[in-house]
This record gives C-alpha cells, sequence and structure tokens, in this order.
C-alpha cells in the first residue's frame, strides 16, 4: 500500500456525517446487529451464558481475531457458536477456558496459532478472566478500567486493533444483554483494518494513505458532528460496523465502482432497512472516490 502525506477533507467529513445523522441512532445500531459477533453472542445467550461469561467469550474471541483462514470474521463467529454448543454450562472458568482450547484447535484459527495459544494462556493464567467475571457489573459502568487491564494483561498498547475490537465484541454481548452498550467514551479509536483503510479512502475522508492514526482522526471527526446532531450513545465502535460492512460489499465486487454501488444499495434497503432515496445516497457517496483505492 502506497504512503504518503495524508490530508483529511473537512468537506467530505460533513457529507458522511449528515449521511449517518440522517441515518439515525436507531439505524446506526442495526449495523451492529448485523455483525457475526452480535449473531454469535446472541446464540451463547441463547444457551444460557450468563453476562459475565458472555463478555469474557467475547473478550476471548476479540483477541485472537486475526490472521484468519477462509471465511474470515463471518467464519469464526459462527464456528465459536458451533463449537459452544458442545457445551453443557459455560458459566464457569473452567469450562470458558476449554471451549477457547477447543475452539482454537478449528482451521479458521490455524494462522499464528501459537501467538493465540499464548494470548488465551495470558487471560487465564494471569487472573484476567476470573477479575473480569467479579467485577463485570462495575466494568459495565467503567469500561475504560477493562480497556486499560486487557492492553496491560496481553502487553499491547490500547490502540492496537485487537485490543480495541476485543472491547467491541465485549460491547456487543453488552447489547446483546441489555439491549444498550457498556459506557466507554465516545472517542475510543476504532480498530482500522483493511477494510476501515479502503472506505476512508473511498469516501473520499482521507486523501492519501498514512499510517493508523490518519484514518482515527478521520473518523473522529465525522463521529463529533454526528454526536452534535443526535446525540446518543454513540462511540466509533458503532461506526465501524458500518463502515466494515460496507468495505465488505466493496472488496467482494473488485472495487467496482458501479457494481459497489449496487450493491451498497441493495444491502442498505434489503438487510438494514433504508428508504430506497438514502441507500441511494448512501452507495453514491461511500463510494464517490472509489478509483483512489489501492489494492496490493
Amino acid at each position: 500500500m502506497r504512503a504518503g502525506r495524508p490530508t483529511i477533507n473537512l468537506e467530505r467529513v460533513r457529507v458522511i456525517s449528515d449521511l449517518f445523522c440522517d441515518l439515525g441512532l436507531d439505524g446506526i445500531i442495526k449495523f451492529d446487529k448485523l455483525e457475526p459477533e452480535y449473531r454469535a453472542l446472541r446464540a451463547l445467550r441463547e444457551m444460557g451464558v450468563s453476562p459475565p461469561f458472555l463478555g469474557l467469550i467475547a473478550v476471548c474471541t476479540g483477541i485472537i481475531d486475526f490472521q484468519l483462514g477462509r471465511g474470515g470474521a463471518e467464519r469464526l463467529w459462527s464456528t465459536l457458536a458451533e463449537v459452544a454448543r458442545d457445551f453443557g454450562d459455560l458459566n464457569d472458568l473452567r469450562q470458558v477456558e476449554l471451549l477457547m482450547k477447543v475452539f482454537l484447535n478449528e482451521p479458521i484459527n490455524a494462522r499464528m496459532l501459537q501467538l493465540k495459544v499464548a494470548r488465551i494462556r495470558r487471560i487465564f493464567n494471569s487472573g484476567f478472566a476470573r477479575w473480569l467475571v467479579e467485577n463485570y457489573d462495575r466494568l459495565r459502568e467503567e469500561a475504560m478500567l477493562l480497556w486499560r487491564r486487557l492492553s496491560e494483561t496481553l502487553r499491547s498498547g490500547m490502540e492496537r486493533k485487537t485490543i480495541v475490537f476485543a472491547m467491541k465484541a465485549f460491547d456487543i454481548s453488552h447489547l446483546v444483554c441489555f439491549g444498550d452498550y457498556a459506557k466507554f467514551p465516545w472517542d475510543i479509536p476504532i480498530p482500522v483494518d483493511f477494510h476501515v483503510r479502503q472506505v476512508t479512502i473511498s469516501t473520499g475522508l482521507l486523501e492519501g494513505y498514512g499510517d493508523d492514526s490518519a484514518f482515527r482522526r478521520a473518523w473522529a471527526l465525522v463521529l463529533k458532528r454526528v454526536r452534535e446532531r443526535i446525540g446518543g450513545n454513540v462511540s466509533l465502535l458503532r461506526i465501524d460496523s458500518l463502515v466494515w460492512q460496507v468495505g465488505r460489499i466493496m472488496y467482494e465486487s473488485g472495487y467496482d465502482r458501479s457494481l459497489s454501488a449496487e450493491r451498497i444499495q441493495r444491502y442498505m434497503v434489503e438487510r438494514v432497512g433504508m428508504s430506497a432515496d438514502l441507500a441511494a445516497r448512501f452507495a453514491t457517496e461511500m463510494t464517490r472516490f472509489i478509483n483512489r483505492v489501492v489494492v496490493d
């Protein structure tokens, strides 16, 4: 991917944030409910997993959600739900640890397996898992404590993609259990991955590729305008769900503008429930600068 001196286009920040505002808070939340982790965690909740243990499973899966095999995140989270069906009671630390060990042996986790095993081992051997379960009610209200403790336990920066994504998974587990989100700060950094980078360029928010901080700043400016207009418990973790899903459609469409726009519009109407007019505007603006996307 080409490096450069990225510039945030403030006019495009206005256009994209206005689109999100037109979608509304309920519309934004719908994207979380379409995420693969939401479906898997809801299935586990229906199996009787209590909120503290569901939160723990979400974090454990989030920290190994990288270098995935064929099927990507969709396959990762659906496999988690499939493996969990073989367990009777997951409201026990030993059973959750065993679940993760069995889950790690699935083909979706084969890449960089030793690192993933080491991460899960550290979660349980360090006392982090017990601490999360025993302090769950406090962590719902002070979610930054969880974020910092996870970062320290894994000896990884708080802004690193898998750390942030684990927090998103925890947040979605909270949505599954309580119908709302945990209390994270609104400006928790968006987990920057391939899809987020490509959508940021395609929307015109950022002109030129740079390090992850430039992508985070661009979306933080979008979210700031959204919060000023519609309020609500909206963080960059919410924006990530929308951006990731759009990015996947673009990728599967080979970054062809006409095909990407057509598929995004159909997805927004059929899956998200947008009006045809808003879906058309969304598809147009999200792909307006798709020709700038660089695919190595």
